[in-house]
């Protein structure tokens, strides 16, 4: 038995030797290992009350490239119970994230007193936070101006804190496929750089009938119009998984800009 302890103890020396002289090879890191995983993250205040949320969904192009689309909503509440928290003041607002923070542009306000009074946002509207993705967590803090040390695009309510995975059930929202059509490619949309649209949109669900020629039915979906003031610019068809967009012209004209299996056109 001395014998047997002595050739295990030899061996594992030997092994930790041999493995502790092989090369260090580091686990390739992924150009995009920063991104969170989707589903649904929320805010709690001191008291464990949900006052915030953050909807996550990673759509892919044709060439795997990923894209993260955020919808951001915040509360003012501080007190303890979930309904205090439904019926306080709150703004939601969606966007686009990247490594280092998120870039929020279509959303709405709704200072709920005395009633639920949803104002859309107004145009050019741009909201920007920092973004820390940690162990299914997203933190947000306000961006500084470089030198001044000036807070920037804050909100009310203010949409920093940390967001805690809750779960693979993202809610997405129009806002969010708002934000996914102008990440297209402008000579597919036909919707100009740096020029702001006004949009309309409307859901269309598997029991609304809607027929735009030359389109099968891609149905749950968000029907999006662009207007320049008045004028209609474009409208859209975005898929609520967000992995088709068509594109239809005022005269009906309609086109696939975006399908994440590819076959654009």
């Amino acid at each position: 038995m001395k014998k047997l302890w002595q050739f295990i103890l030899c061996a594992s020396l030997f092994l930790a030797f041999v493995f502790s002289s092989m090369p260090a090879f580091a686990e390739p890191k992924a150009i995009d290992d920063w991104q969170p995983a989707e589903g649904l993250y929320l805010r709690k205040n001191a008291n464990g009350i949900p006052n915030g949320r953050i909807d996550v969904i990673v759509a892919k192009d044709f060439y795997m490239n990923s894209s993260v689309l955020v919808g951001v909503e915040s509360r003012n509440y501080t007190g303890n119970s979930n309904e205090g928290s439904d019926m306080a003041p709150r703004i939601y607002i969606a966007g686009t994230m990247d490594a280092s923070r998120v870039v929020l542009t279509h959303g709405y306000s709704d200072k709920r007193n005395p009633a639920p009074d949803p104002q859309i946002l107004p145009l050019m509207t741009c909201v920007v936070y920092n973004a820390t993705v940690n162990n299914k967590s997203i933190t947000l803090t306000p961006q500084y101006f470089d030198g001044a040390k000036t807070k920037a695009m804050r909100t009310d309510p203010d949409l920093a804190g940390t967001y805690v995975w809750q779960g693979d059930y993202a809610s997405p929202s129009a806002f969010m496929a708002m934000a996914w059509v102008r990440q297209q490619n402008p000579q597919l949309t036909g919707l100009e750089p740096g020029v702001d649209y006004r949009f309309e949109d409307n859901f269309v669900g598997d029991g609304i009938e809607k027929n735009y020629p030359g389109i099968g039915a891609i149905k749950p979906s968000y029907e999006l119009k662009a207007y320049d003031g008045n004028r209609l610019i474009m409208a859209f068809l975005v898929s609520q998984d967000f992995k088709q967009i068509y594109r239809i012209k005022p005269d009906g004209e309609a086109l696939l800009i975006y399908n994440s299996e590819g076959g654009v056109g």
